[in-house]
């Protein structure tokens, strides 16, 4: 990804948060049939150091079968963004643009193939997304739960590069960079609005 200096995000602690609010990702791997994208929900750790995805596909998905070449994933995360009209700017002397953020992950998908482990990362899912729904879970009999396990492959990556770029209107002066914020409040957009809140809480370098 092209990441111009004045986008660029090396801050840990914000990426972390900033992927863990925008959990639902989508990887891609290549293979044997080429490029491959598949749109999934992870679980974001940070272990020794290092950050760690942890996701599962479909067994039905040929895609699981590219993580055996042992192969580089990259997992795309890519909320909010919202539409910027040159009206906004001092000068008539302007284009329209797009304000977003995205960020790349790169790494080598890892199977997670013993079964409490499986379990466990489905918990995690759980607690991430629907805390309500563990006592729930632990009601269900151990064939049910064989049965959707077997459907399904658990992986891990161990994130070995990030390229990271908050495109915010950075290059752009206080007021009109205020000017933007507000339209993407005003317009009742909830991910402009969004959009919005981390223009207003980046730190111009």
């Amino acid at each position: 990804m092209y990441v111009p200096k004045i986008n660029q995000v090396e801050d840990r602690a914000a990426l972390l948060a900033y992927m863990r609010a925008y959990s639902f990702a989508a990887m891609a791997t290549s293979g044997a049939g080429g490029l491959t994208a598949t749109h999934m929900p992870f679980v974001i750790e940070e272990a020794g150091g290092q950050i760690i995805l942890l996701a599962h596909i479909a067994k039905a998905n040929p895609q699981w079968r590219d993580f055996a070449g042992g192969g580089e994933a990259l997992v795309i995360f890519m909320q909010p963004h919202a539409y910027v009209s040159p009206r906004l700017y001092d000068s008539r002397q302007n284009v329209p643009t797009w304000n977003y953020v995205a960020v790349h992950a790169y790494g080598k998908p890892v199977l997670i193939e013993e079964r409490e482990a499986k379990v466990e990362l489905q918990k995690k899912l759980i607690r991430q997304y629907d805390e309500a729904y563990l006592a729930q879970m632990a009601e269900l009999s151990e064939s049910y739960m064989d049965t959707r396990l077997a459907a399904i492959v658990s992986f891990s990556m161990a994130v070995t590069r990030i390229d990271a770029r908050f495109k915010l209107s950075q290059d752009k002066n206080p007021a009109e960079r205020e000017r933007i914020a507000h339209d993407l409040e005003a317009g009742g957009d909830s991910v402009a609005a969004e959009t919005a809140r981390l223009m207003r809480e980046q730190k111009i370098k």
